[in-house]
């Protein structure tokens, strides 16, 4: 048998020499990668437990009280940033990541007496330090305030207590309907999504019609009717409302042309008038003609101009209204394919949405259904799985714990039930009050993936 050491000697992190050169001889290599101790060393490490220095050492997120004696604008609450810093006036940024809250009052105090005040008192208190936050199965997965020599089974108590084994078949049924339910409601609203693009996308293109071969059943057979009288519908309104346009258009064009035939004649007829008074001119300068007379040919002449200058106001009223009816058949065209083309993006972004999200309640309601199932006639014992994410160092590091595995503030607790016949030796389920009791549940009940998702 090879016990932890040799395994640790293999990894780098023993002695190196004569161990190395048994292991060697006598064929184990080979052997590591197949046997429990290798999965063993990826498994995470034990939760280290804290000594009351690093419990109280300052951290990111911690809120301290200072009080700096008879400097107003310096005192009160200040939070520590994501940098480890204190950012106070006058000073400026103050490193406090690390420190303990006496440390951290005496670089203040330093920092204040060196050039800013003199004799500065200062009076430095952790006033909050971050919370824990507890996650998957438990009642109310969140953030909690941490208290001194806060547990994980205290924890866990305050966010309510583990889920599985403790609940009644009625409420895990329920959950289980509401979930099959959700994942009935995105397939039909999925169908109902695809079927809409295609109408629009149908409406966009111009096409008289359309059909599809990949929505069958029932449920999508009366989507495609539905979308097909929309498109209908939708489609005679547009030919309706752009069909009086053009006839409007197509009327002004015609007057148009009536207007430009009066317009050749009286301009023939301005000519005649003009060529008449230019003869009678002449008979009158000769002698021949009458003054009245030429005035009469005058006078005509200028009533024929008259109404040739009104023909040419008719044109171009003509003209201006035959312009603002196109422009009005082609802002209604354009306005529909508009409306179409929003409506597809819309319709797209729905779609991908929904499409997204199928995958998350397929998975959560084959998780309500495993639940029920180990509820229900689950017969092997389980316990839970902790693990525990604390920052070190700026860096995140999980680790193993147990209920009864001290905790600091910003520790991240995950707990899951424990597989059964993993051949673990989990910790016991704990419940509401925060007592430790045995919890049913079958082979097939799964590790939770989210605090999300158990709700």
């Amino acid at each position: 048998m090879l016990d932890f050491r040799t395994f640790r000697f293999w990894s780098g992190e023993g002695r190196r020499g004569a161990t190395l050169g048994a292991m060697l001889g006598s064929g184990l290599v080979l052997l590591l990668a197949s046997t429990p101790l290798a999965a063993e060393a990826q498994a995470p490490e034990a939760l280290p437990e804290p000594s009351a220095e690093t419990a109280l050492l300052l951290s990111s997120g911690d809120k301290v009280t200072m009080v700096v004696f008879g400097q107003t604008d310096l005192t009160g609450e200040y939070v520590v940033d994501a940098v480890g810093d204190l950012n106070l006036p006058m000073v400026g940024r103050v490193r406090v990541a690390g420190l303990s809250p006496e440390q951290a009052e005496t670089l203040v105090r330093t920092r204040l007496n060196d050039g800013y005040l003199r004799s500065a008192t200062v009076s430095l208190r952790l006033s909050e330090m971050k919370p824990v936050y507890v996650l998957g199965e438990v009642r109310s997965p969140g953030s909690y305030t941490y208290r001194y020599g806060l547990t994980v089974l205290g924890a866990v108590a305050l966010a309510g207590g583990g889920r599985v084994g403790d609940r009644s078949i009625t409420e895990l049924k329920g959950e289980m309907l509401t979930a099959r339910e959700r994942l009935r409601s995105l397939e039909l609203a999925r169908l109902a999504q695809r079927a809409r693009q295609l109408r629009l996308e149908a409406q966009r293109d111009g096409r008289t019609s359309f059909v599809s071969d990949e929505l069958i059943g029932p449920e999508a057979t009366a989507l495609m009717r539905g979308e097909q009288e929309i498109f209908s519908l939708q489609r005679e309104t547009e030919r309706s409302e752009v069909g009086l346009l053009r006839q409007q258009v197509e009327r002004l064009e015609t007057e148009r042309t009536s207007l430009t035939q009066q317009r050749n004649l009286i301009e023939e007829q301005v000519k005649l008038t003009e060529a008449q008074v230019r003869n009678y001119a002449r008979l009158t300068d000769n002698g021949h003609g009458l003054q009245t007379i030429m005035v009469d040919r005058q006078r005509e002449n200028a009533r024929v101009r008259a109404e040739l200058a009104r023909i040419d106001a008719e044109l171009a009223r003509n003209g201006t209204a035959t312009g603002e009816l196109t422009l009005r058949q082609r802002d209604t065209e354009n306005g529909h394919r508009r409306r179409v083309v929003a409506d597809l993006q819309a319709t797209r972004q729905q779609l991908l949405e929904t499409e997204a999200s199928l995958p998350i309640a397929r998975d959560l309601l084959e998780s309500r259904a495993r639940r029920l199932a180990a509820s229900d006639g689950g017969t092997e014992s389980t316990g839970w799985n902790v693990e525990v994410t604390r920052t070190q160092r700026d860096r995140a590091v999980t680790f193993r714990a147990s209920l009864t595995s001290v905790l600091l503030p910003g520790d991240v607790v995950q707990v899951s039930p424990a597989k059964a016949g993993t051949g673990e030796a989990p910790a016991p389920a704990p419940t509401r009050g925060g007592a430790v009791a045995p919890g049913p549940v079958s082979q097939a009940a799964p590790a939770l993936r989210s605090s999300i998702e158990t709700r």
